[in-house]
């Protein structure tokens, strides 16, 4: 049985997890499937004054259409931006994974298919027994990889890769995303195919630079059939 989503996790902070999934939202929006979205743990966001601006959760929720509840889609939102551990432990916490786990199943059921978007990379701690590998494992969903295509991309790729595949995840694929917006120069043309080679591991394609981020700019007929041509996926 086709397992019912994707978890979207990057090769470090900041390789655009939150665009890449926002764009997987618009792609499957566009073909009527009814995605659920889930970020398990955010941090570095007040939950007094959290917005879209702010908050991945609630810009992804928003992106998707989605009545879920914030509390559904995020069981868990530390102010301090720091690793869940290292975060929850400056408040004084500890994170409870049978939480994450609960409302994952509540919103699997309700929605044809999850994206569910990790934090950080693969070996951040949750719990000092806990890392996002066993959370992926848990949730039983095939790994997406979000990667910079920029010089650097082949080493954290790899590393990333190798931590999925001692762990036992299965691996969709890679995604490189774009972060300006200017012509790949050689060695970034390159990365694609190296990366094939040298993982044996899909390249599902390349998310291009998308300029003015916001709700509104993924509601767009257009930029759809773009993001169509760029990732080659499937629900």
């Amino acid at each position: 049985m086709k397992p019912k989503g994707y978890f979207i996790s990057g090769t470090d902070t900041g390789v655009g997890k939150t665009i890449v999934t926002a764009c997987l939202l618009t792609l499957f929006r566009k073909w009527e499937v009814s995605t659920g979205v889930m970020k398990p743990i955010e941090t570095g966001v007040d939950p007094e004054c959290s917005s879209e601006v702010n908050s991945d959760t609630k810009f992804l929720l928003a992106v998707s259409g989605n009545k879920d509840a914030l509390e559904e889609a995020c069981p868990i939102r530390l102010k301090h931006a720091a690793a869940p551990l290292q975060a929850a432990r400056m408040e004084n916490r500890e994170l409870e994974i049978n939480c994450i786990l609960e409302n994952f199943r509540l919103l699997q059921h309700r929605h044809d298919q999850i994206l569910v978007e990790g934090i950080g990379g693969l070996m951040v701690p949750l719990r000092p027994d806990y890392l996002v590998t066993d959370l992926v494992l848990d949730l039983g969903l095939p790994l997406i990889i979000v990667s910079r295509i920029t010089l650097g991309t082949l080493n954290h790729t790899l590393l990333t890769l190798t931590a999925a595949k001692n762990a036992g995840i299965d691996v969709a694929g890679v995604i490189l995303n774009h972060m300006e917006d200017r012509e790949l120069n050689a060695v970034e043309r390159e990365q694609a195919e190296l990366i094939r080679e040298l993982s044996g591991t899909e390249v599902l394609g390349e998310c291009l630079f998308i300029d003015e981020l916001s709700v509104e700019r993924f509601d767009d007929a257009q930029l759809a059939r773009k993001i169509e041509t760029w990732i080659n996926i499937s629900p």
